[in-house]
């Protein structure tokens, strides 16, 4: 006699039921089929899980000490890093992130565009226009607005391939642009929140990263597997979010430069980043709806106003013009692009691959746990198809426009020059040699790292107590070297040069000032142009104190949106699913992304940044891979038979 029940026994199977998904904690899904977190112990205001919280943060805060107690040694591992990688991992960055779009466009167009994230009755939480400002801002605000101008101009500069005129180098270097910012990152965002949303909403899992591979792994989720993964998924959001903080925090810099005189350096660079990071935290504190929507609304409403301004005060018809071109020029070479690695290019072509290319990549895995998630918690009650056509198509499109209005606007000073776009302001460039700059009375040489220098009889540099050294051109610009070993010469803090440089003062496109050696206004050093660029192309269009305000505006509320959005995706993970965690743990993942953006800084600046994005994503990389392996088997396994269920249902219904 069998001990179970008859009615238990006769039920028919629900295809969205999954009855072997239980969590420690208590069932899969609580009141209302909201997902059920994992188990989780208290601390007063701190809710966490007892193993994920606690190992990403040590993880993380060691890597924050260790940074700040020895920077250079962490600025040397960093660049060895990067190379390494590059080298080995190249391919399966650009492999992978090509493969993600296609299944992301399988997801929204193919048999599956049908199903809903969350059960067939939900409805979507939030309006389409907020939608899309939440998942705009957190996607790529900073790293869009700080790159729009400087990206194209230094493809246009060092181009990856021959060079034939300035119009085809201005094609590529906006194609270029595009695709990097265009399909295969939102296709990559696309995939992580669709899993996330899935398991989380319509499968009742827990919502976190361990759930997605319950068809693969099952209960052993639970355990530290599962532990493991979430874990990775902290530390890469982590990094990929302290490059952006990283990136806005030195654009800000350059705007207060631009607006009130501010000094651009790292010590003032850190202070905004503690400045910004305790405005997100009131923003965490206030919540989804009341502080980071509104935040989004308004960070929008601000961007859109720029970049109106930008097209109708410039050459309108230009605009126009070369959104049409530039949307052909990537389209064209997108299928090229989408898997070139550089096996057959010089060295040179294989290290722009991995400054550009592979970094962006890396940035974009690194970025996808905390994009995903966050997209997956405003996203519930929307189809498939609808959610791949809103996540991967509109930002696209955005994107398109805005690298265009600020992109192309640079390029024009080049291609097209007139007196509607001539360089409205003069800067002062530094007097060069084939060795480094010159002090302002000619008589040093100021080597590329500052390093005051004397020359022997016979020309020849002689560094500190006699040594000779040697200035050598590299990709980045020259290096100074130590003459008999070939390393790298560091000068002594005591033997830096500090005093005035020779320098001509002249007016200058954007392409001029991003590769001329432009000097602050005390003419005691270089300027980070990068950074700068941006307030440099406003230059050229009227009201200029109305655009600088408007675009440093931007981005600090981009950096706050990013923030705040970021400590919640961070805390609904280390708080075992939680969608709504607690206001301390909050509190301390928002501060800790400002400490991680601070300690990056001192190790390297943007090198840094940009290494520690593409080394945590290398081990995220292959988890994303094993997700979508997961996510596929899911839908074949339940989605499959639930559709022919729902269309037997109005005929039981006769």
């Amino acid at each position: 006699m069998s001990d179970t029940p008859p009615e238990r026994a006769q039920a028919p199977r629900d295809p969205n039921d999954e009855p072997a998904a239980s969590y420690r904690g208590g069932p899969r899904s609580g009141p209302q089929g909201e997902p059920k977190p994992l188990r989780t112990v208290s601390f007063g205001p701190f809710e966490m899980h007892p193993f994920v919280f606690p190992g990403a943060a040590a993880i993380i805060l060691a890597m924050v000490g260790f940074t700040i107690a020895a920077p250079d040694t962490v600025g040397g591992a960093f660049d060895t890093m990067q190379s390494w990688i590059v080298e080995t991992f190249g391919w399966l960055y650009v492999l992978s992130m090509s493969a993600f779009l296609v299944f992301a466009l399988w997801l929204g167009f193919g048999r599956y565009g049908h199903v809903k994230l969350g059960k067939d009755t939900d409805k979507p939480e939030f309006g389409r226009l907020a939608w899309f400002a939440m998942l705009f801002s957190a996607g790529m605000g900073i790293g869009l607005v700080f790159w729009s101008v400087a990206e194209p101009v230094y493809h246009f500069t060092n181009p990856p391939e021959a060079r034939g005129n300035d119009l085809d180098a201005a094609r590529t270097a906006m194609a270029l642009t595009i695709f990097h910012w265009g399909l295969h990152p939102w296709g990559l965002y696309a995939v992580v929140s669709i899993a996330l949303a899935y398991f989380g909403f319509r499968r009742g899992h827990a919502l976190s990263f361990r759930s997605v591979f319950y068809p693969l792994i099952g209960e052993r989720v639970n355990g530290r597997i599962g532990d493991l993964i979430d874990i990775l998924a902290v530390v890469a959001t982590l990094f990929g979010v302290a490059t952006s903080l990283g990136l806005g925090s030195m654009q800000v810099n350059a705007g207060l430069n631009a607006l009130l005189g501010v000094s651009i350096s790292t010590p003032v660079q850190i202070v905004l980043i503690a400045c910004i990071t305790a405005v997100a935290t009131i923003s965490v504190v206030a919540g989804l709806d009341a502080g980071i929507r509104r935040l989004s609304e308004l960070n929008m409403a601000i961007a859109g106003c720029l970049l109106l301004f930008v097209i109708i005060t410039g050459s309108t018809l230009f605009f126009f013009n070369a959104l049409v071109e530039n949307v052909g020029a990537y389209l064209q070479r997108l299928p090229f692009n989408s898997f070139w690695t550089g096996t057959f290019e010089e060295e040179a072509g294989r290290e722009w691959l991995g400054s550009w290319t592979v970094f962006y990549w890396g940035w974009w895995i690194a970025w996808s746990p905390f994009v995903g998630m966050f997209i997956a918690r405003v996203s519930r009650g929307r189809t498939f198809r609808e959610f791949i056509t809103g996540v991967l198509l509109v930002p696209t499109a955005v994107g398109v426009i805005w690298l265009t209005a600020f992109g192309s606007s640079a390029l024009h000073q080049v291609t097209h020059p007139d007196a509607t776009n001539a360089p409205q302001a003069t800067y002062p460039v530094g007097i060069t040699t084939d060795e480094g700059l010159t002090d302002a009375e000619g008589d040093a040489v100021v080597g590329p790292n500052g390093g005051a220098l004397t020359r022997a009889k016979d020309g020849s540099l002689l560094g500190p107590e006699g040594r000779p050294l040697e200035v050598r051109q590299t990709e980045q610009g020259p290096e100074l070297r130590i003459a008999a070993t070939g390393e790298p010469f560091e000068p002594a803090l005591d033997q830096i040069y500090n005093g005035k440089l020779a320098a001509d003062e002249r007016p200058l496109t954007v392409p001029e000032y991003i590769t001329e050696p432009v000097l602050n206004q005390s003419r005691t050093g270089s300027i980070d142009r990068v950074a700068t660029v941006l307030f440099v192309l406003l230059e050229s269009f009227p009201l200029k104190g109305v655009t600088w305000t408007l675009a440093t505006l931007c981005i600090i509320l981009f950096f706050v949106t990013s923030s705040d959005s970021a400590s919640m995706v961070i805390d609904i993970i280390a708080s075992g699913g939680n969608p709504d965690p607690p206001v301390g743990t909050r509190l301390f993942w928002a501060i800790t992304e400002g400490f991680v953006a601070a300690a990056l800084l001192l190790a390297g600046g943007l090198n840094a940044l940009q290494t520690a994005s593409i080394t945590a994503a290398l081990p995220f990389c292959v988890v994303l891979i094993l997700m979508c392996v997961s996510l596929t088997t899911a839908l074949v396994r339940h989605e499959s038979a639930a559709k022919p269920t729902a269309r037997a249902q109005p005929d039981s219904d006769a």
